[in-house]
């Protein structure tokens, strides 16, 4: 039970995670989250006027997983200096 109520306290200080995804298909539209973890379209929330168009297939992702993991936002693409 202890358990519990500190994992319960952990999740009120993080209500996002940063967490990293890979195009698979535009069409329909994946993003692979892990080995297993594919996502549809429908567990994604973009910023204002971001399309499909915007990314490219092997494209990774920058997401804010929301808490309970249900929704994860798309922030940006991942980028190098």
């Amino acid at each position: 039970m202890m358990k519990q109520i500190a994992a319960g306290v952990y999740d009120v200080k993080m209500p996002a995670e940063i967490c990293f995804g890979t195009v698979q298909s535009l069409s329909p539209f994946k993003i692979r989250i892990d080995q297993k973890k594919i996502l549809d379209k429908e567990y994604f929330i973009v910023r204002y006027g971001v399309t499909v168009q915007s990314f490219e297939v092997g494209d990774t992702l920058i997401l804010l997983r929301v808490q309970g993991g249900q929704q994860y936002l798309i922030y940006d693409r991942k980028g190098a200096l």
